[in-house]
């Protein structure tokens, strides 16, 4: 497949990418980050109340160039202020500017507007660098890291990192990490010729064109019964005590473990699809809309409220969006193209006559009621994809009503799939 301009423009460019080291501070280092975070977040909860005060006061808010000022004199005027690096202080000032233009564009489109509130110190874990290229230093062999205020921190040494610039520290159930946004330039992979299209489900993750079946390792559903007792046992404790946190320390540890797990199994997924084809076909799925509660409110209540729960909480711990996520990533590192097609009516439409029936569908099977053609449905389902991005355009000679139908399509992949196999990514 020959390079387009896009992928020309993209190794031009480059692309970003963040790269993610955990970090090993000592304990007083850790004193340190935390104090950093404290000065933070109270300075970030000062501006916000600056501003609350000052719109239905003077009629407007005041200007971000004004509270720059003030902090540069708080800095001068109080030394916990003045101890923190500087680039820190100002990113909490553009992440307030972030909140306020998030709130206003959620009330000009109608949304909930949701107003910036305050943070308190388990809502805020975060110290943000700029400049991450001249505040954060690397020792040769990238095994320690300078940061200013803290000193010299080990880190775990893993993959190289790039040239990097905005970087940021993270504190995350009482780890650190560092994490650095790269620069990136696309290597393209060899040109195969080969196009897939992807069904994702909760049954089998998800499905090529192929015939491939790869399965869905549920690992919130194996964690379930380890999650639930220790929720119970965060609901025993005492609020404000210390065993209290250490139970909340562990519960928020085996959330992480899940996500770890998912995230690792999804990578993996994402860039053996990438390296088997030049261009996936996926489904635009509205995963906000299929994830929707069915709770409902006092005066109309839902209905089949926990078999929507259960269904939600399977479509979340799938990873749907994940994975879209990590196919786009790799595909634009590898030159790679992603085509996103109407879901709509995928599994009950026959990919070889095109014929749409609801009772075609016959569980993991599908029988097409009009042609007799048989195959595992989510094949079926990722076939029809594929073929919903090869529909030619309406042409000289040919009518529009024809050419808009996908029955009249004279392809429609119909060669035997291989789908009786299951593997693992």
């Amino acid at each position: 497949m020959p390079d387009s301009w896009h992928t020309n423009l993209l190794r031009w460019v480059g692309m970003k990418r963040t790269e993610c080291l955990r970090l090993y501070p000592t304990a007083f280092q850790r004193r340190r980050l935390a104090f950093m975070l404290d000065v933070t977040r109270e300075i970030y909860n000062a501006l916000l109340e600056q501003r609350r005060i000052s719109c239905p006061m003077r009629r407007g808010s005041i200007t971000s160039k004004r509270q720059y000022r003030e902090l540069t004199e708080l800095r001068g005027a109080n030394g916990r202020a003045d101890a923190v690096f500087r680039e820190c202080e100002d990113a909490v000032l553009h992440r307030l500017d972030l909140a306020f233009s998030a709130f206003f564009r959620r009330v000009k489109k109608g949304e909930a507007p949701g107003f910036p509130r305050f943070k308190g110190p388990s809502r805020w874990n975060q110290l943000q660098f700029s400049h991450g290229d001249r505040a954060l230093k690397f020792s040769l062999d990238q095994s320690k890291v300078r940061i200013p205020g803290v000193g010299i921190v080990r880190t775990r040494k893993g993959r190289t990192i790039p040239t990097f610039g905005r970087a940021w520290l993270v504190r995350k159930v009482g780890r650190w990490y560092a994490c650095f946004e790269c620069e990136r330039t696309v290597v393209s992979l060899p040109t195969i010729g080969r196009k897939v299209g992807l069904d994702r489900g909760v049954h089998v993750l998800a499905t090529t064109s192929d015939g491939l079946l790869i399965r869905n390792p549920r690992f919130f559903e194996r964690a379930r019964r380890l999650i639930g007792r220790l929720q119970r046992i965060v609901a025993r404790r005492l609020r404000g005590g210390k065993n209290r946190r250490k139970a909340q320390r562990l519960l928020a540890r085996a959330h992480e473990r899940v996500k770890n797990a998912r995230r690792d199994f999804v990578h993996k997924v994402s860039r053996r699809i990438i390296n088997r084809c030049d261009v996936v076909v996926l489904e635009a799925l509205n995963l906000k809309g299929m994830t929707r509660s069915a709770k409902g409110t006092m005066e109309l209540p839902g209905r089949n409220v926990a078999a929507k729960a259960a269904m939600n909480r399977a479509l979340l711990d799938s990873g749907f969006g994940l994975l879209r996520q990590m196919i786009v990533a790799k595909a634009e590192e590898a030159a790679r193209t992603v085509v996103e097609v109407d879901p709509r009516y995928s599994s009950q439409e026959c990919a070889r006559c095109g014929h749409r029936a609801a009772e075609s569908r016959r569980e993991r099977r599908y029988l097409c009621v009009r042609c007799g053609f048989s195959v595992h449905a989510d094949v079926n389902a990722a076939l029809v994809i594929r073929r919903r991005a090869e529909l030619r355009p309406t042409a000289r000679g040919a009518s529009m009503e024809d050419l808009s139908d996908p029955r009249r399509m004279p392809y429609a992949g119909a060669e035997p799939p291989r789908c009786d196999r299951e593997v693992a990514a």
